[in-house]
């Protein structure tokens, strides 16, 4: 028991290192806060969400090297909250002996849209048709693809939304004749097939330092039309109980491909016909996770630090259906803001509210997020309502 004891304790007194001062980031060190886990994070400004929280901060950029390699001399474990980081750094420092979840290899492959869909295909893994293409050859690739609809996606630097296009042929061709900066990219692009009709489906996957794996119950998100922003998800999904487990397999066999710790959201396409596409993964805690702090045993946050402490997985059941909604800036407002109505929402049962710490807002900022608790969909829904009435930005 003295022996589990020392090892315990050796774990907790190690300190993690984390690439990114977001909110992601600011969420996981709250999680840690009961056990005393010790953090240092690197951030190019001062007062992220994040700072909030935690004192320790490297200034700088996530692409500086020095500065990375600074974050890891003074960390036992290094994780990253964002993928736009200098991968290449990582990469010397593993080699260095330092501990990175997940690996810098899967972030090589998850930077690269292009080089995700491959990954898919090598290990056979469903997802939409698609065809990698360069600057050079988008014209006449867009002009052989067998449809008029599609999707194009920058293969890299893409995030929330952005350098992802729903297109036509002739929308396409009317962006190109105006150089339209949206189609710019020096690193290439994607061109995939849209999903028709499909739901959109999240399943947070969790794998130990001895490459065990748990998975979370499926999410359905619901996404805004104009920003391409997820607006809300419930958990569990309302597909049937044989859809969600084939969502389940599909993303643990897809994150145990890569045979690396860590946490990982794996987002799928659900078709009426049944079949089901790996879309895109993120090798790091979700947006379609944030429930898990209220809605399950153990968050994805307290996953992900046990899982970079070598600690035992945690019971990922739901302890109640839930629903959660991002709160963003709207599109006429800039600058300092509040919440209106605040005081009337948190008297609503079971609804609980999640702000990062942002000064200021701009249109589709994603400035936090609430979850709503409650026993069945028709519950959750009518409260969804309520609050997204009430709960709105206004300049102060």
């Amino acid at each position: 028991m003295l022996t589990f004891a020392l090892i315990l304790d050796e774990h907790m007194n190690r300190t993690i290192g984390v690439l990114g001062g977001g909110q992601l980031g600011k969420m996981l060190f709250e999680a840690g806060s009961p056990m005393n886990t010790q953090y240092v994070f690197l951030e190019k400004t001062e007062n992220c969400p994040a700072s909030l929280v935690c004192q320790h901060q490297v200034l700088g950029s996530l692409n500086d090297a020095n500065k990375i390699k600074d974050l890891s001399s003074k960390s036992d474990i290094l994780t990253y909250e964002i993928e736009h980081v200098n991968v290449e750094a990582l990469l010397d420092l593993e080699k260095e002996g330092q501990s990175i979840i997940p690996k810098p290899a899967v972030l090589s492959i998850i930077q690269d849209k292009g080089l995700q869909k491959d990954f898919y295909t090598q290990h056979k893994i469903p997802t939409l048709e698609y065809k990698n293409t360069t600057s050079e050859n988008l014209r006449s690739d867009i002009a052989r693809w067998n449809e008029d609809q599609f999707v194009l996606k920058h293969r890299k630097g893409g995030y929330d939304g952005k350098g992802v296009q729903l297109m036509t042929k002739n929308k396409f061709q009317g962006l190109i004749d105006s150089d339209n900066e949206s189609l710019k990219s020096v690193d290439g692009y994607v061109i995939e097939k849209i999903a028709k009709e499909a739901v959109e489906v999240s399943v947070i996957v969790a794998i130990d330092q001895q490459l065990n794996s748990v998975s979370y119950a499926p999410c359905e998100m619901v996404f805004d039309p104009t920003s391409n922003l997820m607006d809300y998800l419930i958990t569990p999904s309302r597909l049937s109980e044989e859809l969600n487990k084939k969502c389940e397999n599909i993303a643990k066999k897809t994150v145990e491909a890569f045979h690396s710790p860590g946490l990982f959201a794996v987002e799928l396409f659900v078709q009426k016909d049944g079949n089901v596409y790996v879309n895109e993964i993120a090798p790091r805690p979700h947006n379609s996770g944030h429930h898990t702090i209220e809605s399950a045993f153990t968050s994805q946050y307290e996953q992900l630090n046990r899982i970079l402490l070598n600690q035992p997985l945690g019971d990922t059941s739901l302890i109640q259906n839930a629903i959660t909604c991002n709160i963003v800036g709207p599109n006429n407002i800039h600058g300092s803001y509040e919440l209106n109505n605040l005081n009337v929402v948190l008297q609503i049962p079971g609804v609980y509210i999640h702000m990062y710490g942002k000064k200021t807002t701009s249109p589709n900022r994603k400035l936090g997020h609430y979850t709503i608790l409650g026993s069945n969909s028709l519950e959750l829904e009518s409260k969804l309502n309520r609050v997204k009435e009430l709960l709105t930005i206004k300049s102060n």
